[in-house]
């Protein structure tokens, strides 16, 4: 009975350490299979830091009424 014990001892201590790696490749693939598309696309999408200017600003042309030093005085 204690050579089956042993044997049954080193099974589940081999399946054991066998579950850590697997689960480890499996959450690993499921990491980058599920979870790095979407983060790709939400980055592609969106402009967390607000880099990209608005599509509706409220930019003004230059208008060239105070090109001279005079005229920027004048103005009111």
């Amino acid at each position: 009975m204690d050579g089956s014990s042993s044997f049954v001892g080193s099974i589940l201590a081999f399946f054991h350490r066998f579950g850590e790696v697997m689960g480890g490749i499996v959450l690993g693939a499921l990491y980058f299979l599920l979870l790095g598309p979407v983060a790709m696309v939400v980055r592609l999408a969106t402009d967390p830091l607000r880099r990209r200017p608005p599509r509706d600003t409220a930019f003004v042309e230059w208008q060239e009424d105070n090109e001279t030093l005079g005229a920027a005085h004048r103005q009111g």
